[in-house]
């Protein structure tokens, strides 16, 4: 008797951890994101901004990166060979601290991949408020 029990707990308990396996999302490293381009802003560097481009792929891809200002004139291009896993290109912006506080200021980064024709479009524009709070606590 004491036999049966312990096989049927160790059927149970066998079970159950398959189940669970089973149910819980798998995750590989390597495996290619989503969405396996990323730009953005990682900060001020004399005061001028500094942006992050990300291509997060396993295959070696090429890829085409123009900057353009609001009037689609192009301010910058190159292509870009990813070879490894994760690569990541940094540009900074020689823009006034006047200009990007410009309601119509506005900068776009279009980042093509050469294998697929995709583009992706990124818009860099500014936003600045005045937040204040007044909070009354009791002592």
């Amino acid at each position: 008797m004491k036999q049966a029990i312990k096989t049927t707990r160790m059927f149970a308990l066998g079970l159950f951890s398959l189940c669970m396996t089973g149910l819980s999302a798998p995750s590989f490293a390597g495996t290619q994101t989503e969405n396996p381009i990323e730009f953005k802003f990682i900060g001020k560097i004399k005061n001028r901004p500094v942006f992050q481009l990300n291509l997060n792929n396993d295959l070696a891809e090429e890829y085409s990166i123009r900057i353009k200002d609001q009037n689609y004139d192009v301010l910058y291009t190159e292509k870009v060979k990813a070879q490894k896993a994760n690569f990541s290109r940094n540009y900074g912006l020689e823009i006034e601290e006047g200009d990007l506080n410009d309601p119509a200021f506005a900068v776009i980064v279009e980042v093509t991949s050469s294998k697929t024709h995709q583009t992706q479009v990124y818009k860099i524009s500014s936003h600045r408020s005045v937040t204040e709070n007044i909070v009354v606590a009791k002592l």
